[in-house]
């Protein structure tokens, strides 16, 4: 699982829970953080963040290759992978960077459609991030698409994974989830609706305060003559 975002105090919080294998950004996450985008994700990367996937712009072919140059080179170490959105120019986008980087983990992203994740997993990506809330809200049903897009790479024996994107409400992640994604990268505040469920919360509450109450007690007795 990754956390989508380029905030240090959520990914501080959310990398000690030991769950969350890397991070995600894109330009506009990197845009509410008010930082130059180098200088963001060496940040992040000092945090001891395991992974961070960076994504490419430009809107020719040659632009966005220069752009993954600029990205690679601000790691020496592997620790970056590249989010390449997925249209045509993308899929050769793709094809070149994995003939001179074949180590190079590329994650397709801005995926709305099956067809556009068959491609992306035919093209060498080692992810598919499909737009799960976007899709939503453009009438399109995610869930069929991410199951379709599981299928074909499952069929064929893909060196692929599915990475849902795109969340606004915990139950997206779980549907997404179910229909056959391997992962997903979430936000971090539905990382906490995940875990911090009202229900669970008022539980744990109640037995701390009844386990205060016990100690309290035992001790008394304990230390009465």
């Amino acid at each position: 699982m990754f956390l989508d975002t380029a905030n240090i105090e959520e990914i501080r919080k959310a990398m000690k829970t030991g769950v969350f294998k890397g991070v995600t950004t894109n330009p506009t996450i990197l845009l509410n953080e008010r930082t130059p985008r180098a200088e963001k994700v060496r940040e992040i990367l000092e945090e001891g963040v395991p992974f961070i996937y960076v994504q490419t712009i430009g809107e020719t072919v040659e632009e966005r290759l220069e752009d993954c140059e600029t990205i690679l080179a601000l790691d020496g170490e592997g620790r970056i992978g590249l989010k390449i959105p997925m249209d045509i120019a993308g899929l050769e986008v793709v094809k070149q960077i994995r003939e001179k980087y074949p180590d190079c983990k590329i994650l397709g992203t801005a995926v709305y459609s099956a067809d556009q994740g068959i491609f992306a997993a035919l093209a060498g990506c080692n992810s598919i991030a499909p737009y799960i809330n976007r899709m939503s809200n453009n009438d399109l049903d995610p869930y069929k698409a991410v199951s379709i897009i599981r299928d074909f790479i499952d069929e064929r024996q893909l060196n692929c994974e599915i990475l849902g994107a795109s969340f606004k409400n915990t139950n997206q992640v779980i549907q997404t989830l179910a229909s056959g994604a391997h992962s997903v990268t979430i936000p971090y505040n539905i990382f906490e609706k995940m875990m911090n469920k009202e229900l669970a919360v008022s539980a744990i509450e109640t037995f701390n305060r009844h386990g205060e109450m016990l100690k309290e007690k035992y001790q008394i007795i304990a230390a009465a003559p």
